[in-house]
């Protein structure tokens, strides 16, 4: 009995391993006019003074782009993301014809994170000033850049700290909002797949 359970521990694993799943040999990139993202040192991304983070632009052909900011403070990662995202575009930016749709007057009224899941509370005078693709497309860039760093995953919106319903372009309105809702935006990706 000891002798098959032994065996049965043994066999088991290689005959998972050997199903034919096909694995993943080169993952998801994603491609910029801006930046490598393979080119950046690990230790670059974190220095006393600033940082690097990616938030996401729009290019020519209306997809995301992911671009590299270096952000002057480390403590503050949602509220620095915002004001990035709500910044005048670099000129290497506007060289490349990319594009933001946040609205230029959103101000943070405040930030709850608790886990994976962040309300983010805005002050009025931003996102409830624009409407249709716009918005769309403006949550899109606020819900890919807040979740670039795996910190989070999903994401209420509330303006004034009432939460509201917002429209994505694969779910419908909803209040909780993350990527999956925005792919239709989604940056340019090549995954090699072996099997």
């Amino acid at each position: 009995m000891k002798l098959s359970r032994i065996a049965t521990i043994v066999v088991l694993p290689i005959f998972l391993l050997s199903c034919g799943i096909p694995e993943d040999s080169k993952p998801g990139s994603v491609v910029s006019p801006l930046i490598d993202r393979t080119e950046i040192p690990v230790d670059e991304v974190q220095s006393g003074e600033s940082r690097n983070e990616y938030i996401y632009l729009f290019d020519e052909n209306e997809r995301l782009s992911p671009v590299l900011r270096v952000i002057p403070r480390a403590e503050l990662r949602v509220t620095d993301l915002i004001n990035e995202l709500t910044a005048d575009l670099l000129p290497t930016e506007r060289k490349a014809t990319l594009s933001t749709t946040v609205p230029s007057g959103l101000s943070l009224a405040g930030v709850t994170q608790e886990n994976d899941l962040a309300i983010i509370n805005f002050n009025y005078g931003g996102l409830e000033l624009i409407e249709g693709d716009e918005l769309a497309k403006a949550l899109a860039q606020i819900v890919w850049t807040l979740t670039e760093t795996g910190d989070l995953d999903s994401i209420i919106i509330s303006i004034e700290g009432d939460i509201k319903t917002w429209p994505t372009t694969n779910s419908g309105d909803q209040q909780l909002l993350r990527r999956i809702q925005f792919m239709s935006y989604a940056p340019e990706i090549t995954i090699g797949i072996t099997g």
